[in-house]
This record gives C-alpha cells, structure tokens and sequence, in this order.
C-alpha cells in the first residue's frame, strides 16, 4: 500500500498546521504583555531575563548562547516548514516557559502568569489537535503521536475524509459517542472490506473476529431491535461495555490494515533480496 504523509491527512482534513504555529509564534515572540511596572514584556523576554534559571543551560550563559549552542532557531516565515517544525517549536518553547517559571523565583504580574498558563494550554490544545500527546520524563516534555499505529494507517489509507477520522478516534471528545465510533467503524470496515480474503489468508482469526463484531454489535446491523438481526446479549448490554467492544474493533482494524501493508512490503522485500542475489 502507498502512503501519503501524516501533515497532508492534516491538511486534508482542514487542519491547518501553518496558522497553528502563527498563532503560536505572535503568543511567544510578539504579543505584548503589561507589568505591574506599567511597563510591557514578551514570553521570549521573560525567558531570556530569566533563562539562568533553566535547569538544562549547561555551560550556556544566555538564551541566544544556547539557541546558538543547540541549533534553535525559530522564524515567523520559514521556508521549510512542516510538521516536524512545528512539534519542534511546540517542545522548544513550551519546556523553555514551564521549567522557567518552575525554578525562577522572580515576582511576576498577574497578567504575566496568566499570559505563561494561557501559552502553555495553547501548546497542549495543538498537540491534542494534531494527534500527539505530551511525554514528559525527567522534568523534559516530548510531544509524539499519540497512537503510531492510527497515525500509520491515516497515512496508509489515502483517504482524505477517512484518514483523519481514525486520528480523530482517539480525541477525548470521542468517549462515550457510541454514534461517531460507530460511524468511524462502519467506515472502515467498508474500507477493509475489499481486502478481507486477503486479510483471511494472512491472519484468519483477526479476519473472523473482525467481521463477526461488524455483523453482530449493533454496527452493520441493528441487532437492539427484534427482527432477523436481533442479539439479545447485544440488546441487553451496557452503553459502556459496548463502547469497548468498539474501541477493542478499532485497534483490531488498525492492526488489519497495518498486516495488510507488511504483506506488500514483504513482497518488495523479497524482490530485493532476489536482486541482490544477482551477480
């Protein structure tokens, strides 16, 4: 299968990573902020008056020396922008603010603080938006996908309205709406459809178990209701206990489409290792 990059299932799903990061760098770089000396600062002065407090300076004697020293350097119009600069960005600048503020003992204005906390929650929101999640381990945050796998399979299904649907599964404001899971899934499973046989044949038990809770969940049928569909385990059961049959079906869909994907590679790989036979 071919794939399409994780910024493009973005774009198509009109998320536009570009604005993201102007926001984020007129709230950083720009945006005026007044002191209760009636004078004004930026975030970026705050952390250069500030940056002896930074725990992870080394030997660097000022925010440019370690910009400098690290290879740090943001602009308000790059020419090589993508996704990567943007996390980038988003870890530069949200660990620059919250391990400052964290040892600097200076007194700040109430604006000041709420200026820093709005900045950081800005920070967070885009990440959860892109399908990313904070990792923090020693006092450092990494921002990464949030579930490689759903973000593998966006770029794997080159669909612009599904692609971002299976990211968007894992968004908070998901849980409990049995209605947009179900129609995520019921999605998919037509996606995968088409390649069941060959599902069948690389893994029969996944191929099985997937399509029997296609047909039996209340999904591709209404198995509540009595008729020739009806389940009466299904009818019975729970929203919550429902909810995660589904959510267990959509990692089983993603772990389908990813054995699908490994099966053309293999035979690439196979390809290649016969070539390099040659002499």
């Amino acid at each position: 299968m071919s794939r399409i990059p994780f910024s493009q299932v973005l774009k198509n799903a009109n998320l536009d990573i570009r604005k993201e990061y102007d926001r984020l760098y007129y709230l950083f770089y720009l945006k005026k902020i007044d002191l209760y000396t009636n004078d004004q600062t930026t975030l970026l002065l705050f952390c250069h008056e500030n940056f002896l407090s930074f725990p992870y300076r080394k030997t660097c004697i000022s925010l440019d020396d370690f910009e400098k020293t690290c290879g740090y350097n943001f602009v308000e119009n790059p020419w090589d922008f993508n996704l990567d600069y943007l996390v980038s960005f988003c870890e530069y600048s949200y660990n620059l603010i919250c391990l400052i503020m964290q040892n600097s003992g200076a007194f700040r204005s109430r604006e000041l603080n709420n200026s820093l906390w709005f900045y950081t929650k800005q920070v967070e929101r885009v990440i959860e938006t892109i399908g990313y999640i904070a990792n923090t381990q020693d006092g450092i945050t990494d921002f990464v996908p949030k579930d490689q796998a759903a973000i593998s399979v966006a770029e794997i299904l080159i669909d612009p309205n599904l692609s971002y649907r299976v990211i968007e599964y894992n968004h908070h404001s998901m849980k409990g709406d049995i209605k947009r899971k179900k129609d995520t899934l019921l999605a998919l499973g037509d996606k995968l459809e088409p390649k069941r046989e060959k599902l069948k044949q690389i893994n029969d038990s996944l191929e099985s178990n997937i399509f029997m809770l296609l047909n039996n969940m209340n999904l591709r049928h209404n198995n509540k209701e009595p008729g020739k569909k009806y389940k009466k385990y299904v009818a019975e059961m729970e929203d919550e206990e429902l909810e995660q049959w589904y959510d267990d079906l959509y990692q089983m869909i993603l772990l389908a489409f990813l054995e699908l994907d490994q099966l053309d590679r293999k035979g690439r790989l196979e390809q290649l290792n016969e070539n390099l036979k040659e002499k």
